[in-house]
C-alpha cells in the first residue's frame, strides 16, 4: 500500500509534536492537511509542511478524503471530532485521555465499531523506549512476578496507569483514592498553565492477579520549590527495576536482582545493574541494555525500530503510537492502544475521584457512566459553546471549526 494521506486536527503545544513526527515517517505518511480552529495556527502548522490549512474539519475531509487523522484538540473537544470521522468512515488516532467522561468514550468506541472505523488513544507513555526495555525486563523474568508497583509524579494520572497496567499484565479491579486541595499563589507553568490551587491525589489500583499499584499525581511540576521527586519502582518476586517516572527523563535506571547465591548466602542482597544506552555517530539512540551475570539470563537488550531516522529518544513513543495507527489501516488489525484501552485507563482516574467524592471509599471496576457526572460535562460545554456535546455532532463540530 502506497503512504497514507495524513492530515492533522488541531495544531497547538502537542499537535506540532505530532506533525514533525509525521514529516519524519516519510515511508508512511504523505501529510495532506493541517487543520485548526484558528486560522493563524492551520496556517504556521501548514506552512511547516508546504499543505493547505483549514478551519474546517468538514470542508477537509470533503476536499482531501483523508486515509488516515490524527485528533489533537483540547480534550473536552475529542468526542465530536471523532464521532465525526467515524461517521465518515476515516481511521483516527485521538490524544489523551480520551474523553473527559465514560459516557463520551463510550460514544466514541460505538461509533467507531458501528462504521468499521480504527479508533486509537495516543497513549504513548507505555512505548517510551525505557517503558518499553522495561516491560521486556518483566516479560523475560529478570526480576520474577511482578506484584507491587509505585509511581510518583507530578502530573496526569492515566499516563502513569497506564504504564502501571503493562507491568502488572492484569486487569484493575478496584481503586481507592485520597486527595487533598489547597490554594497557591497564582502561576502559569512552563507549559502554559494557569494554576491558582494544588492538588494531590494517591491511587491504590487492586488487580487481578492479587498485585497492587500505587500512583501519587498532582500538579506541582516542580514549582513553589516543591520537592522535584519522581520515581517508578517495580517489585518483583525476585528483585526491582527502578525507572524516573517522567517519560522524558533519560538515565539512572536500574535492575536490582539476585542471583541463587546472593538470596541463600546475602540475606537477599540484590546488586545493582545500570540501563545502558548506545547511540549512533548521529546521536541516534541504537539500543538500551543491560549486562546480566549468565546465571541471571546474560544480557538483555531493546532495539530501537527508528534508528535508522533522526527521531529523538523522547520522540520515538510517539511515531510509535503513529506508526501503530498507520499499521492497523494497512493491515486491518487493532490498534497498539486501542479506545478501549484509553477508557481503560480513564475509568481509573475516575474510580479514584469518585473514591474521593465517597470519603475514600473503595471503588469496583468496570464502571459505568455516571448519569451527574455526564449532565455536569454537557452543561458545562453547552454554557461555552452554546449546543449539546451530543445531540448533534456536525452542530458541535461547527461551533468549534467554522469555516473561514
Amino acid at each position: 500500500m502506497s503512504r497514507l494521506k495524513y492530515a492533522l486536527i488541531g495544531h497547538g503545544r502537542r499537535g506540532a509534536a505530532h506533525l514533525s513526527t509525521a514529516a519524519t515517517l516519510k515511508d508512511t505518511f504523505d501529510i495532506v492537511a493541517v487543520c485548526d480552529a484558528h486560522p493563524e495556527s492551520a496556517e504556521a502548522g501548514a506552512a511547516k509542511v508546504g499543505v493547505k490549512a483549514y478551519t474546517d474539519v468538514r470542508k477537509m475531509v470533503d476536499q482531501i478524503s483523508p486515509d488516515v487523522c490524527d485528533v489533537v484538540v483540547p480534550a473536552p473537544l475529542h468526542h465530536t471530532v471523532s464521532c465525526y470521522l467515524s461517521r465518515r468512515g476515516i481511521p483516527h488516532n485521538v490524544e489523551t485521555g480520551l474523553a473527559p467522561t465514560l459516557g463520551l468514550m463510550d460514544m466514541m468506541i460505538t461509533d467507531a465499531a458501528e462504521n468499521g472505523v480504527k479508533l486509537q488513544t495516543s497513549e504513548n507513555f507505555p512505548f517510551v523506549p525505557v517503558e518499553q526495555f522495561v516491560c521486556k525486563l518483566i516479560k523475560e523474568g529478570v526480576i520474577g512476578n511482578v506484584h507491587k508497583c509505585y509511581r510518583l509524579f507530578s502530573t496526569t494520572g492515566y499516563h502513569g496507569l497506564a504504564a502501571i497496567r503493562c507491568r502488572m499484565d492484569a486487569a484493575p479491579k478496584m481503586v481507592s483514592s485520597i486527595g487533598h486541595t489547597m490554594p497557591v499563589t497564582p502561576y502559569v507553568d512552563r507549559a502554559k498553565r494557569d494554576f491558582n490551587r494544588e492538588n494531590l491525589e494517591f491511587y491504590a489500583i487492586d488487580f487481578e492477579n492479587g498485585g497492587i499499584g500505587i500512583a501519587m499525581v498532582g500538579n506541582k511540576n516542580g514549582c513553589l520549590g516543591r520537592n522535584k521527586l519522581v520515581g517508578f519502582e517495580t517489585c518483583g518476586e525476585r528483585g526491582t527495576i527502578i525507572t524516573n517516572g517522567n517519560q522524558g527523563a533519560t538515565g539512572g535506571e536500574t535492575v536490582n536482582v539476585c542471583t541463587d547465591e546472593e538470596l541463600t548466602q546475602h540475606a537477599g542482597r540484590a546488586q545493582t545493574y545500570e540501563f545502558q544506552r548506545e547511540y549512533s555517530e548521529d546521536k541516534t539512540l541504537h539500543r538500551i541494555f543491560v549486562e546480566l551475570p549468565a546465571s541471571l539470563g546474560g544480557p538483555v537488550e531493546w532495539v530501537n525500530p527508528y534508528r535508522h531516522t533522526s527521531i529523538s529518544e523522547t520522540g520515538i513513543s510517539l511515531a510509535t503510537m503513529l506508526d501503530g495507527i498507520a499499521r492497523a489501516v494497512r493491515e486491518d488489525t487493532q490498534p497498539l492502544w486501542t479506545g478501549e484501552m484509553g477508557r481503560a485507563d480513564q475509568e481509573m482516574v475516575i474510580a479514584a475521584h469518585r473514591s474521593i467524592r465517597t470519603n475514600r471509599q473503595p471503588i469496583q471496576l468496570p464502571l459505568e457512566p455516571d448519569p451527574t457526572e455526564e449532565d455536569a460535562f454537557d452543561r458545562d460545554f453547552e454554557a461555552q459553546y452554546g449546543v449539546h456535546p451530543r445531540e448533534d455532532i456536525e452542530k458541535a463540530l461547527q461551533v468549534n471549526f467554522k469555516a473561514r
